[in-house]
């Protein structure tokens, strides 16, 4: 049988080694690529979170009443407006910890809403998994309705978030 000197293919050896490099490739880029999720899943969190809280600003001042955000620790929080609930926030535990204080630094129940757009006062809700501020996200409140997504691990002055309370 002859040979044609144009063909071309791999050897069994040039294939081995491709595979072997890309299982090293692959081994090294999975970890990467589980903690990339983990954040984006925290950053998302985060975003529902200021998203839920704008909701409940644009339902006092839409219908002209006070609204409630009820912020309860084993129960889904809550948008009230008139003693009837509009909207709840359902999130996973095992995905992030929510944390909400107020000004002072006691755990908050409720903030609430008025038809101007302003808060019942300043608050602060943290964002974080397994208890690692550096990875956290803050979201603050101002009384003057002004809500606002701070970087991730960083607080309302651009230092290192302390804690995820």
């Amino acid at each position: 049988m002859s040979r044609c000197n144009d063909m071309d293919g791999f050897t069994l050896i040039e294939l081995m080694i491709t595979l072997v490099l890309l299982s090293i490739a692959a081994a090294i880029a999975i970890p990467s690529f589980g903690n990339l999720i983990r954040t984006n899943q925290l950053q998302a969190q985060a975003e529902e979170v200021k998203a839920f809280i704008q909701h409940a600003r644009s339902e006092a001042v839409t219908g002209r009443a006070p609204a409630e955000l009820s912020i309860a620790s084993n129960s889904p929080w809550e948008i009230r407006r008139a003693g009837a609930v509009l909207r709840q926030l359902e999130h996973q535990a095992e995905r992030a910890t929510l944390a909400a204080m107020d000004g002072n630094g006691n755990a908050l129940s409720s903030l609430f809403y008025y038809p101007s757009g302003t808060a019942s006062g300043m608050a602060r809700f943290t964002i974080c998994r397994d208890q690692e501020p550096a990875d956290g996200y803050l979201i603050t409140v101002e009384p003057s309705g002004n809500i606002k997504l701070h970087p991730r691990g960083k607080d309302e002055n651009n230092t290192p978030l302390g804690n995820c309370q």
